[in-house]
């Protein structure tokens, strides 16, 4: 995750007018209005509009108008226009700075929408829609989507809204101009590409007219005093397809902490791996030597026979796999799957023994799964590696999931239905191989055809967005987000030690 010293650390807010003048740049569609200094220029720009004006006080401080008193609206005379534009220019401070009157017509329509952008900590900069003016927190009925964003995106973005029928004609007034809504979406896309010192764009109400014409009518613009341009997310190598073939089809398969006990994961995981049918060279470890399943074991990884494993199944205590990852690497060990607890789920020093354990695989070559997982399943290679029961039929599912339960759920519906699975794993708290990595190597794997992720944690949003895409521009891909609910959100960070949004 970019590391929160990298942020603006402070921000301030143009003036209105000088907001206005940023996003008219871009697209936004502004009332037309005058800026003057006194009274009496306020009273000839008001008369020069026609009709009824809005006059507000502008100042190079000034961003919250409405709570101040700031504003005058519908004023529809000239002693109107100069009593408000006293009253106004009274009610200056010193810390406004330079102070001007904006005078604008009055803009009115029965529909209020709200754009903008904001630049997400996860997804960095968003542009927004939603229904606005006084009901915008009430119904709460807005889209966000990454920027910069394309026409056909931004006409998705509009669809996706729950009272999207609002554009269309609507109690006697014409259908919106949609035109002018996605050039200002885009606009606003390209503002953010543009201008990485503005931090947020507020453009509420964008009114619509009797004409169907959005008319922004306020905008807030906040920027960065100070910029770290340098926000990357520093990720371990990706996998090889080579990793990806010593995890789902094996040559061999080691399982340290295997146990004649029953209820132990290193008896559960040897159980399911010959009961799956998998039909390559299996070792397991125990400290006593001692058979298990009709399985010789051995005391430990390094006394395997070179190159007759390439993945190995931890079932052992956190405290152990870091020369277990040693030992395995000097034996031809190219892939590990960890179903220890105790690293980034609980707390800061398991984030840093996680850390720790990611740096040794890494500089060791090895592919790390997990940890606190519960397994891989992989039917092509008749594989069931993993803490719980169900083994699927075959099938052209890829499953990936940073749940268990989700995992172990599907595949239970996998054997009620008969719909087959190609493979399936647990990425635990995925930390050096993630979701998005499963799902990478199932677009190009030809024993699957289509994908289902489920989500819950996420620490590089854009990243896993940009990935997702990737994988779904070769084979179709169904994504299942958890952890929306406040509830949700606590469940899926002790879980996987990750932030949920």
């Amino acid at each position: 995750m970019a590391d929160p010293s990298n942020s603006p650390t402070t921000t301030s807010t143009l003036s209105e007018a000088a907001s206005k003048d940023l996003v008219e740049r871009y697209g936004v569609p502004l009332a037309s209005e005058y800026i003057v200094s006194d009274v009496e220029s306020a009273v000839s720009a008001a008369a020069a509009i026609g009709g009824a004006v809005a006059v507000k006080l502008n100042g190079e401080t000034i961003a919250h108008k409405t709570e101040r008193g700031l504003v005058r609206l519908s004023l529809a005379d000239e002693s109107a226009v100069r009593s408000a534009a006293e009253e106004l220019l009274a009610a200056a401070r010193p810390e406004d700075g330079d102070v001007s009157l904006l005078v604008a017509p009055m803009v009115s329509g029965a529909r209020e929408f709200i754009v903008g952008m904001i630049r997400d900590p996860q997804f960095g900069p968003m542009v927004m829609i939603g229904v606005g003016g006084v009901l915008a927190e009430a119904i709460a009925d807005v889209a966000f989507r990454p920027a910069p964003v394309d026409e056909v995106t931004a006409q998705e973005q509009i669809d996706s809204l729950k009272m999207s029928d609002l554009l269309g004609e609507f109690r006697g007034e014409a259908a919106v101009d949609q035109k002018l809504i996605l050039d200002t979406l885009v606009g606003l896309g390209t503002l953010a590409e543009e201008h990485p010192e503005v931090m947020s764009v507020d453009i509420n109400p964008l009114i619509i007219d009797r004409s169907g014409r959005p008319v922004a009518v306020d905008a807030l613009v906040e920027v960065a005093e100070t910029l770290n341009r340098d926000t990357s997310i520093t990720s371990p190598p990706k996998p090889t397809d080579d990793h990806f073939r010593a995890l789902f089809e094996p040559s061999g398969v080691v399982v340290t902490g295997a146990s004649s006990h029953p209820g132990k994961f290193g008896f559960v995981a040897l159980h399911n791996l010959l009961a799956a049918g998998y039909s390559g060279n299996v070792f397991a470890t125990n400290r006593s030597g001692e058979e298990v399943l009709g399985i010789q074991t051995i005391s430990d990884v390094a006394k395997l026979p070179d190159g007759a494993a390439d993945l190995m199944f931890v079932c052992t205590p956190a405290s152990a796999n870091l020369q277990l990852l040693e030992d395995a690497a000097q034996r031809g060990v190219k892939a590990a799957f960890l179903t220890s607890a105790g690293y980034g789920e609980a707390g800061e020093e398991g984030r840093m023994a996680e850390a720790e354990l990611v740096a040794t695989a890494d500089r060791l070559g090895i592919l790390l799964a997990g940890p606190n997982g519960q397994g891989v399943v992989s039917t092509p290679a008749s594989l069931c590696a993993q803490i719980v029961a169900p083994y699927p039929p075959t099938g052209g599912i890829g499953v990936a999931s940073q749940s268990g339960n989700f995992v172990s759920s599907f595949l239970n519906l996998s054997r009620s239905t008969g719909v087959g699975v190609s493979r399936a794993v647990s990425a635990g708290n995925a930390a050096a191989v993630s979701v998005a990595d499963y799902l990478d190597f199932y677009s190009r794997d030809d024993k699957t055809a289509v994908s289902l992720a489920y989500i819950e944690g996420i620490t590089d949003g854009r990243g896993l967005m940009e990935r997702l895409a990737g994988a779904a521009r070769h084979k179709p891909l169904v994504v299942l987000k958890g952890g929306a609910t406040a509830g949700g959100a606590r469940a899926a960070a002790r879980a996987a030690g990750t932030w949920a949004g």
